[in-house]
């Protein structure tokens, strides 16, 4: 005798396997966000940190968040590495065609007038990027983080007139606190 109201055994184990994919396609959304939301915050260490040493040889670091632009700029040099055409510096290149380092000199001066710029250092280089192999200064410049790389920008453009591309490496180097 079998019972006629028991539905048959197929569509059983197709509602089975409909819940219990149901619940553990759930369970597999839901942990992720859980774990989530509990996991801290992880705290980026310093890359560098600053030294200020005194006369008297007592050191202080400094404890705020800096950040490091660095950039490149003609020297005196460039003019004779700079890329031609047809036997002629192309017009978007000529900016980079300085007779004396006075320009460089002033360069400098104008970056410190921003009370974001801390300091900067410059070395003489040699760099291949999108344009010929060619010397030119390259910079290192220590800023606040209210310094922005637009700000970088601005000056850099208004400076040197070039409509160029600058490319720019930056490195955060956010406080421990």
């Amino acid at each position: 005798m079998s019972d006629q109201s028991s539905p048959p055994p197929r569509r059983i184990n197709l509602w089975a396997t409909v819940c219990v994919t149901v619940v553990c396609a759930t369970i597999a959304y839901l942990v992720p966000q859980f774990l989530h939301q509990d996991a801290p915050t992880a705290v980026r260490p310093r890359l560098w940190h600053p030294v200020v040493v005194t006369p008297d040889g007592r050191d202080t670091v400094l404890s705020a968040s800096t950040r490091r632009l660095e950039f490149w700029t003609p020297s005196v040099r460039t003019k004779d590495y700079v890329a031609q055409e047809n036997g002629a510096v192309r017009d978007r290149d000529k900016w980079e065609i300085i007779a004396t380092d006075q320009p460089v000199q002033q360069f400098g001066v104008l970056l410190r007038t921003n009370a974001n710029v801390l300091g900067y250092r410059r070395a003489e280089v040699w760099g291949h990027g999108r344009t010929s192999l060619k010397p030119g200064w390259w910079w290192t410049l220590t800023v606040t983080p209210a310094y922005s790389v637009q700000s970088l920008h601005q000056a850099y453009r208004g400076f040197w007139k070039s409509t160029n591309a600058v490319y720019v490496e930056i490195t955060e180097n956010p406080s421990e606190e």
